[in-house]
């Protein structure tokens, strides 16, 4: 039984000429840790360290994101929309134009599918949705004149509405 391991384990040893090139350009891109090949616009070879290029981006803070989406954002449409059961389509209408601020544009598909997340939403999207409702609420505003802050907001950045 020993002699038939060691065949078996024997096989499993023997490369074939793609196997061992394969196994050639996995143990080079281990020695290019962190780094990509790229050709910048004089068409030269260039290599980018993309763990630095990470580095001098925004990375959103997902405790401040629950926060602005939860306890700022829905809790104020939450608080001064009409509420029952009669204004439902009216609260319907609003969050989606806010649903499109926040997620960039995204807006449902005819299976009523967004395919984006507005609690994922960028932090500074949550923060200018927070201000128009901020604003709103300060006026004393109509659910339609939030709508169309909404709108107008969405406009301006070309992200058009929800059909």
């Amino acid at each position: 039984m020993a002699k038939e391991n060691k065949n078996t384990d024997k096989k499993k040893r023997e490369l074939s000429k793609e196997d061992i090139e394969r196994l050639e350009l996995l143990q080079k891109a281990d020695e290019v840790k962190g780094e990509q090949l790229s050709i910048n616009l004089d068409s030269e070879l260039t290599v980018e360290n993309q763990a630095v290029k990470l580095l001098g981006q925004t990375i959103d803070d997902p405790v401040e994101k629950f926060q602005l989406y939860y306890h700022g954002l829905s809790k104020l449409l939450k608080d001064n929309l009409p509420k029952g059961k009669e204004n439902e389509q009216v609260r319907r209408i609003v969050y989606d134009e806010k649903n499109i601020l926040i997620n960039r544009g995204a807006k449902k598909d005819e299976r009523g599918i967004r395919g984006s997340d507005g609690r994922m939403a960028y932090i500074e999207d949550l923060e200018s949705a927070i201000e128009i409702v901020a604003d709103w609420i300060s006026k004393k505003g109509s659910p339609s004149e939030l709508f169309m802050a909404f709108w107008d907001k969405n406009e301006e950045l070309g992200y058009g509405h929800q059909d």
